[in-house]
């Protein structure tokens, strides 16, 4: 928390140096902050910040090529495959040992990813209930979902 008050505090202290402040400015100011956390992490115990941020950053980037990706899957079903062809199926997704957090983010990325949609989440949070479009193997989406998008969530929120 103290590392993400010093990167706030030197961005708007480069914003009030500006003769005339922009928004970019402020962003600007955001990543010079960003840069001194980095290079004196050792003295400022920002460590944990900057690889918070830089996971963070990495998940975004992860989350864009997924989604990408999945547009393209999804333009080759609906354009390619016929109808009798696909298998939607209802699977259910293991998310014990996640936060609450953490689910609502996977969730969250599950439905804005094109093709998957969360249906449900089971009472007790262990549980999330999704929809496929076209799911011939139940344990591929699984193991999918695993490897980009909890695994990117991960590495920030812990």
């Amino acid at each position: 928390m103290r590392s993400l008050v010093l990167n706030v505090l030197v961005a708007v202290i480069w914003l009030l140096l500006q003769t005339q402040p922009t928004l970019l400015d402020f962003f600007v100011g955001a990543a010079l902050g960003f840069l001194l956390l980095f290079l004196f992490r050792p003295v400022l115990h920002s460590g944990d910040y900057v690889r918070r941020v830089i996971a963070a950053n990495v998940f975004v980037l992860l989350f864009a090529w997924e989604f990408l990706r999945a547009c393209v899957q999804l333009i080759r079903l609906t354009l390619f495959v016929p109808v009798d062809r696909l298998r939607p199926d209802f699977l259910i997704y293991d998310v014990s040992g996640l936060t609450r957090l953490e689910i609502l983010l996977l969730s969250h990325c599950v439905s804005l990813t094109p093709g998957t949609c969360t249906v449900d989440i089971s009472h007790d949070f262990s549980r999330l209930y999704l929809h496929v479009l076209d799911c011939p193997d139940p344990a591929a989406v699984r193991r999918d979902i695993d490897n980009t998008l909890r695994r990117g969530i991960l590495a920030f929120t812990r």
